[in-house]
């Protein structure tokens, strides 16, 4: 029988061709990222502190090296007080609680108003109204309301991934066929099993995409939500590094944010 993947038993016949085809494949995806990395490392700290971007002072611009040598600073004195690890803490902390009290109550809401189109008519063009205003506009209110304590720091998360999850679910439920419904209506399904059987699995995808979007909101607003008197987290930390120019350390603030949002 004649072979129908050479190539294949050709990579079992020579185990070393097949590892440097491999190799080749992962230098032709990771190199030309990893030059580019460099390069713009490399020029950042050693032609950018020449002064070469006008209108801008190069001491302000930091350097590679110094954002390095702010992070060690970071790890072994900390800020304001606080170790490095409790800044992070008490951001994880706070997104994850706004979060996870949004997702508690946003998901039965949302499916119930899904579910309830006559109470729905009267709630969710309220809501549709208030999702896209930025979460600093809440800040003002907010300090009114409930002080600045960690509530009102909460409350803004809160809000911000409520909004997302509560209409990601209504969109959800709205959008299972009509057919499904027929076919409940044919077997003479109760309400509950049209619920859980029918309704649940169909809209589970897009209440999980609207999951995902409020939780990266979650973590890109606790930066705003920290500017509420915090005296910990990375938005104090950025928000406080600033006021004194300390540019380098306000990268690494900028730096954790960015890999805790990617983890």
């Amino acid at each position: 029988m004649k072979n129908s993947d050479p190539q294949g038993y050709a990579a079992r016949k020579n185990p070393s061709g097949g590892g440097l085809r491999l190799f080749h494949k992962l230098v032709e995806n990771f190199l030309p990222p990893l030059v580019v990395v460099v390069f713009v490392l490399l020029f950042w700290q050693f032609v950018i502190p020449l002064g070469v971007i006008p209108g801008v002072r190069a001491q302000y611009l930091g350097t590679p090296s110094g954002i390095v040598a702010a992070a060690l600073d970071l790890v072994r004195e900390g800020y304001g007080g606080y170790s490095l690890r409790q800044h992070v803490t008490a951001s994880i902390f706070r997104t994850a609680t706004g979060f996870f009290i949004a997702a508690l109550v946003g998901v039965p809401l949302g499916i119930f108003l899904g579910f309830n189109k006559r109470l729905g008519a009267f709630l969710l063009p309220i809501f549709g109204f208030l999702r896209p205003i930025p979460a600093l506009a809440f800040i003002p209110i907010v300090v009114i309301w409930f002080g600045i304590g960690e509530f009102a720091k909460i409350f803004v998360i809160f809000m911000t991934a409520f909004l997302y999850i509560l209409l990601g679910a209504v969109s959800g439920v709205r959008s299972v066929p009509h057919d499904y419904f027929r076919l409940s209506e044919n077997y003479r399904l109760p309400a509950t099993s049209v619920l859980f059987r029918v309704v649940l699995p169909a809209a589970m995808p897009e209440i999980f995409v609207s999951l995902r979007t409020a939780m990266a909101l979650s973590w890109a607003v606790v930066v705003a939500s920290e500017l509420i008197a915090a005296q910990t987290g990375l938005g104090y930390l950025i928000s406080s590094a600033s006021q004194v120019y300390a540019i380098d350390k306000v990268y690494v603030g900028v730096a954790l944010i960015g890999i805790i949002g990617v983890a």
